[in-house]
C-alpha cells in the first residue's frame, strides 16, 4: 500500500536516514571521548562514568581474550540489571564476541539449551543465580568450559569452588586497561537474541551491528520532538536488559543519545517509584503491568514521577484508562509500540504529537515497511482495514535464525519478515495488531482472536488482568476459555462476565468457560503466559 503513515510522522522525523557505517562499539567509544565523566550507570548511590565504564570493559574484554575468546565466539550472559550487564556486554562489543542473553532466573535444563543452540563456551553470571549454571557446567554435556561469576553487594552469595569458575573482578583488577586492537565492522554479529519461545522452542535471532545502530537512530529521531535538547537523556532501565525491549530502550537507545542509565535489578512498583524519586529519570520504557502498578502506588502523587517527558509502553496492550490516569500523574506521553526480537524490537510507534489512536500500535518508523497479507498463502496483499499477516522489511530486522535455515526460510521470503501476528494497516497507516497468528482460536469454522476478548475484558472496571486461549472441544474442535484477576475489593460472577461478552460480542467469539485467578502467568516482560494457560488447561 501507499505510505500514507509518513503524513502523520511527528515534525522533524525523517522519512529516511543515513546510518553511519560503523560498529556499536564505535558510538560507545564516540561518548567515552566527548563525556567521560557524564554518569552512564546508576544503581541506587552506586554511580559509574563513561570514562570509568570503559575501562572496567576494557580490563575484562582483554580477561577474556587471555582466556581465549576470540572474535565471533559467543559469550552467554546470565545477569539482571546490574552494572556488570553493561561492562560485560561493552567488553563483548569491544572484541567482536558475540552477546547470548539468558534469563538469569532460568532453570538448568533451559540454560544448557542456550548454550548447545549458540556454542558459547563461557558464560558471565551473577553469583546470588548462579546455581542452575554451575549445575550445567558440572554436567559437562554443553559447550561451555568456563563460568564467570560476580558479587553484588546487597545479593551476595557464596560459589562453591571450581577450576573452571573465574572471578569478574579478579579478570578485571588485573586486566590490561588498553583498547583492544580488534577490528570490528557494522556488518558483524553482535547478538544473538533468543526468542520468547512463546510459540515452540526458543530460536537465536542474529543480530548485527548494523541493525542494532540502526534501531538506535530510529528511536532517538522519533523520541527527539519531546525531549529536552538542553537535557541529559536519562533512561530508567527496569524493564530486563537481556530481553530486547529492555536492551534496546536503555543500553541501545544511549548508544546514540550518549545519555544515562538508570538501573532497577528487581523492578517492584516500590523499586520503580523510589529510583525515580533518587535519579528523576526523564525516559520509561515499561509494561502495562508496572503502568498500573504506578497508577495505584499511594505515593505516585507526591513522588517524582513528573519528570518522565518520554514513555513507551510495550509487550502486551496497554488499557486507555490506564494510559490516561499516568499520563495525567506525570505529564509525559505514552506512545505504545510494536515489534520483536527478529526486528531488534520496535518496528511501528505511536506518533507522540499528531495523531495517536486508541488500540493502535502507531506508525512504521523510518525506512521501514509493512505489509498485510492473507494468513493462508501469505501472497495475496489484503485491503486496507482488513486483517492479514503482517510482513515487514527493514534495517533493524535479522538476517536469519541461527543455525536454521529450515526456520529461516519460512520467516524470511523475498526480502519480507513474516511477523506471525495478524493486524491490519488503515487508511492513515496506523497499525493495528489482531492477535499471534498461532493464538488465533478455530472455533465452529470460525477464527476468534483471543486479544479482542482481552481488550474488550480491560474495558470492564471489575477487572485487572485478562487472558483468552483455546482449549480442545470436542463440538466445535476448539472453544475459547477466558481466565481474570479481579481488581481488589472487586467480585464478579461467571453469568456477569459471559453476559458482558454476549453485549460486545458476536457469539461465536464469547467464552465457553471462565475461570477466575488470583494472579495470571506472566513473561518476563510482564506479558499474560497464553502458552502456560494453555499447558495448565491440558494437564487437568
Amino acid at each position: 500500500m501507499e505510505k500514507t503513515w509518513f503524513e502523520l510522522y511527528d515534525k522533524g522525523v525523517p522519512h529516511s536516514i543515513l546510518y553511519p557505517p560503523l560498529a556499536l562499539k564505535d558510538l560507545f567509544s564516540h561518548h567515552v571521548k566527548t563525556n567521560p565523566e557524564r554518569e552512564y550507570l546508576i544503581l541506587n548511590d552506586i554511580t559509574i562514568t563513561y570514562r570509568e565504564c570503559n575501562e572496567k570493559a576494557c580490563r575484562l574484554a582483554n580477561g577474556l581474550m587471555e582466556m581465549g575468546v576470540k572474535k565471533g565466539d559467543r559469550v552467554a550472559f546470565m545477569i539482571p540489571n546490574v552494572p556488570q550487564y553493561v561492562i560485560a556486554l561493552q567488553a563483548c562489543f569491544k572484541i567482536g564476541a558475540i552477546v547470548v542473553p539468558v534469563n538469569p532466573l532460568a532453570p538448568a535444563p533451559e540454560v544448557a539449551h542456550y548454550l548447545e543452540d549458540s556454542g558459547a563456551e563461557i558464560m558471565i553470571v551473577m553469583a546470588l543465580l548462579a546455581n542452575s549454571a554451575i549445575a550445567v557446567l558440572k554436567e559437562g554435556k554443553t559447550p561451555m568450559k568456563q563460568l564467570i561469576t560476580f558479587q553484588v553487594k546487597a545479593m551476595a552469595a557464596e560459589i562453591e569452588k571450581h577450576n573452571d569458575i573465574y572471578d569478574f573482578d579478579e579478570i578485571i583488577a588485573s586486566g590490561n586497561s588498553a583498547e583492544p586492537d580488534i577490528k570490528v565492522y557494522t556488518d558483524d554479529i553482535a547478538m544473538l537474541q533468543y526468542t520468547g519461545g512463546t510459540t515452540g522452542v526458543s530460536k537465536a535471532c542474529v543480530l548485527h551491528n548494523r541493525n542494532i545502530l540502526a534501531l538506535a537512530y530510529q528511536e532517538n529521531y522519533w523520541l527527539a520532538t519531546v525531549m529536552d535538547k538542553k537535557e541529559i537523556f536519562r533512561s530508567l532501565a527496569a524493564i530486563p536488559l537481556y530481553h530486547i525491549y529492555g536492551f534496546n530502550t536503555n543500553v541501545n537507545i544511549n548508544l546514540v543519545a550518549g545519555g544515562s542509565i538508570v538501573l532497577v535489578p528487581q523492578p517492584t512498583t516500590d523499586n520503580i517509584l523510589a529510583a525515580v524519586n533518587m535519579h528523576e529519570p526523564n525516559f520509561f520504557a515499561a509494561v502495562p503491568t508496572m503502568i498500573i502498578g504506578l497508577n495505584q502506588h499511594p505515593d505516585i502523587s507526591k513522588s517524582k514521577i513528573r519528570s518522565i517527558k518520554g514513555m513507551i509502553s510495550g509487550s502486551a496492550p496497554l488499557a486507555l484508562e490506564a494510559l490516561k490516569t499516568f499520563e495525567e500523574l506525570s505529564g509525559a506521553i505514552i506512545t505504545e509500540g510494536y515489534g520483536m526480537s527478529e526486528s531488534s524490537n520496535v518496528l511501528t510507534v505511536n506518533p507522540l504529537k499528531t495523531l495517536r489512536k486508541p488500540g493502535g500500535v502507531g506508525l512504521p518508523m523510518p525506512d521501514n515497511d509493512l505489509k498485510i497479507v492473507d494468513i493462508d498463502t501469505g501472497t495475496k496483499e489484503m485491503p486496507t482495514g482488513e486483517p492479514g499477516e503482517i510482513i515487514a522489511r527493514g534495517p533493524s530486522i535479522m538476517s536469519e535464525y541461527w543455525n536454521k535455515p529450515e526456520e529461516t526460510a519460512q520467516a524470511i521470503r523475498d526480502g519480507w519478515f513474516y511477523t506471525g501476528d495478524i493486524g491490519y494497516i488503515d487508511s492513515d497507516g496506523h497499525v493495528f495488531i489482531v492477535d499471534r497468528k498461532k493464538d488465533m482460536v478455530i472455533s465452529s469454522g470460525f477464527n476468534v482472536y483471543p486479544r479482542d476478548i482481552d481488550e474488550l475484558m480491560y474495558t470492564h472496571p471489575k477487572v485487572l488482568r485478562a487472558c483468552a486461549f483455546g482449549v480442545p472441544d470436542e463440538k466445535r474442535g476448539e472453544a475459547v476459555k477466558l481466565t481474570l484477576v479481579l481488581k481488589p475489593g472487586e467480585t464478579m460472577t461467571v453469568e456477569e462476565v459471559l453476559s458482558f461478552c454476549r453485549e460486545n460480542l458476536t457469539a461465536y467469539k464469547v467464552p465457553r468457560e471462565v475461570e477466575f485467578l488470583e494472579d495470571l502467568p506472566l513473561t518476563p516482560v510482564g506479558k499474560a503466559d497464553r502458552k502456560e494457560l494453555r499447558r495448565r488447561e491440558l494437564e487437568k
